[in-house]
């Protein structure tokens, strides 16, 4: 599984081209594992499942809290306040439309769907991270999840292309939208060096290696506590702490180092490719379903975006930024800024850090709600 990564990630870099716009390696890491699984390439011994169990469960706060360094409360100040609602209402839309979908959809695709698609809206609203995180919090069996997974991935690959199939119709879409650009040079500017962070070194990707772990062994041993209350389970709790634990260390010296985001990307693709080693793909006989359940959501959540759009007077870029910086990642929300306007990007990779922080919260939120209706 770590050589499929490697050999994966090494491609996108070394060749890139079309195929991995659409197809991202994290991608096609977490349907290469499943291939090589469905394959018989090795095989889910209680011995393996157990070091699967360990490795995941640890490195999934030990990310997060990477992850969460790079967050600085003060870049909302910074984006503005149409930008900001722009972003939570897209954010708000996407769970609207599992919501609505589940409620229509839930009896053709089974009694795990209140829990998939809770999974599936953290995903899409704040990235794999979040995916990972809450897939283990609610424990979803991997075999529950291989129909969402495959809804996921194609319909996150089209809407990304419709996304950046629809900029020369921008001028159509400005008049529908009333867009008014007033504000928004001011924004740019001062968004200009809130990325930056320092090249990594041996000592750096050490130093965050190490304190991840610190802090994932920490925000387990408090979980455990907390959870013996009766509130949530202790690893919702692992991963509340360890995402607090980071965002209260963005704005010292931890923050500003680099090694943080090389090792949590390396972390990242791991736990991706675990969460793949034990599905089979012969048995997504339902992801017809899935599938038309996944295009519903996102017309759902187009159609409420554009609203908010009109009404927030914000043009077809903004809103295609705000959309794909919840269902994809920073890497994706960068290149639909790419297609549309470069001097965007600094907008779109902090609206996808923000979606990386309430993605999990979002994702517990939708589950606990389609639970309760039904």
């Amino acid at each position: 599984m770590a050589g499929l990564c490697g050999i994966l990630v090494w491609l996108e870099q070394q060749h890139p081209s079309r195929f991995f716009k659409w197809f991202p390696s994290i991608v096609l890491v977490m349907f290469g594992s499943m291939a090589l699984y469905t394959v018989g390439l090795w095989e889910m011994t209680p011995e393996v499942k157990t070091a699967r169990a360990k490795v995941r469960d640890n490195l999934i706060p030990a990310m997060l809290f990477l992850m969460s360094l790079k967050f600085d409360l003060s870049i909302i100040r910074k984006l503005g306040i149409r930008l900001i609602t722009m972003f939570l209402g897209s954010t708000i839309t996407i769970m609207l439309g599992f919501i609505i979908v589940q409620q229509i959809m839930g009896p053709l695709l089974g009694d795990e769907t209140p829990y998939t698609f809770g999974v599936m809206s953290a995903g899409w609203t704040g990235g794999t991270q979040n995916f990972v995180a809450v897939k283990e919090a609610l424990k979803v069996s991997d075999s529950a999840m291989a129909y969402t997974l495959l809804m996921g991935a194609l319909c996150y690959s089209v809407w990304l292309i419709i996304i950046i199939a629809m900029k020369p119709f921008k001028p159509q879409f400005s008049r529908f939208l009333r867009a008014d650009n007033s504000g928004l040079d001011k924004v740019l500017e001062q968004l200009q060096n809130v990325v930056s962070t320092e090249k990594p070194d041996f000592q750096a990707l050490m130093l965050m290696l190490g304190l991840s772990l610190i802090v994932a062994a920490l925000s387990h041993y408090f979980g455990d506590l907390i959870a013996a209350t009766g509130l949530f389970s202790a690893m919702v709790w692992a991963i509340i702490i360890s995402s607090l634990s980071g965002m209260i260390l963005a704005p010292t010296r931890f923050g500003k180092m680099g090694g943080g985001d090389e090792v949590s990307t390396i972390m990242l693709y791991v736990i991706v490719a675990l969460i793949g080693a034990e599905v089979n793909l012969s048995a997504i006989t339902k992801a017809p379903l899935y599938i038309v359940s996944g295009v519903m959501i996102l017309t759902i959540h187009g159609i409420l975006l554009l609203l908010l759009g009109r009404l927030l007077k914000l043009n077809l870029h903004i809103c295609g930024i705000a959309s794909i910086a919840n269902i994809g990642s920073a890497p994706s929300a960068a290149v639909v800024a790419a297609a549309y306007d470069k001097n965007l990007m600094p907008i779109a990779i902090i609206m996808a850090l923000i979606g990386s922080m309430v993605g999990s919260f979002v994702g517990l939120l939708v589950s606990e709600i389609l639970v309760w209706l039904n």
